[in-house]
């Protein structure tokens, strides 16, 4: 699922524990997902397929 572009390139956040930016991009990204699942809990307690695989992609791309 990581994603690469029409040119075969990917991102690569592996490792970069000591690289401010690269932290606060996962930080971001770790929120976003925290404020999408809240949102879809107080809505329904079913499980939206779609903000599951969002969850996925991010996570598999941005290696948090």
């Amino acid at each position: 699922m990581k994603y690469k572009n029409k040119n075969g390139i990917g991102l690569s956040y592996e490792g970069h524990e000591n690289d401010n930016s690269v932290q606060l991009v996962k930080e971001v990204i770790r929120e976003a997902i925290k404020i999408g699942d809240l949102e879809l809990y107080q809505k329904s307690s079913r499980i939206d397929v779609g903000w599951v695989k969002v969850k996925d992609f991010l996570k598999e791309n941005f290696s948090i």
